[in-house]
């Protein structure tokens, strides 16, 4: 999708029904619909939730911050707007992993950034152990979505 402040309800509905469909594939509940998804669009206010790159009438995506396969909710607190290319580079990284990357090569810290070193109680200049439980990467935080609890409460 192209990022503007009018975006087509009929193409949100399609990203929707694309997400929703890779979750059930994935074995992941949770249901996403175009409001949830024009919602957190409009919210990242036309940057890149990672590297903090403007996207005002450029493609972007949207990224489950903890990937569908390592566990994460489909649901609308466990999305991130991104550019193609941070969506590429994460990948199924950890979350905190990969924001730290992001800060050691750019020196800039998004919101999106704070909020994992806060909830991971990490800072960007700590290495994550190699051998870090995966379930680390899958604590539960009480969340009041619809869709039932979120990796992250934000």
């Amino acid at each position: 999708m192209i990022y503007q402040d009018m975006l087509d309800g009929l193409a949100l509905e399609r990203y929707a029904h694309d997400l929703n469909a890779r979750a059930r594939r994935s074995g992941v509940r949770g249901r996403l619909d175009a409001v949830d998804l024009r919602d957190r669009i409009l919210e990242s206010a036309g940057r890149c939730e990672w590297c903090g790159e403007q996207l005002t009438r450029a493609p972007f995506e949207l990224d489950h911050v903890i990937s569908l396969r390592e566990g994460g909710a489909n649901s609308k607190g466990n999305l991130a707007v991104a550019c193609p290319e941070c969506n590429r580079r994460k990948g199924r990284k950890h979350p905190a992993r990969f924001a730290a990357e992001i800060y050691r090569s750019s020196g800039r810290r998004t919101a999106l950034l704070d909020k994992i070193f806060r909830h991971f109680a990490c800072e960007p200049r700590e290495q994550l152990s190699l051998f870090a439980r995966q379930q680390d990467a899958h604590e539960q935080v009480d969340s009041h979505d619809r869709d039932g609890p979120s990796p992250y409460r934000w």
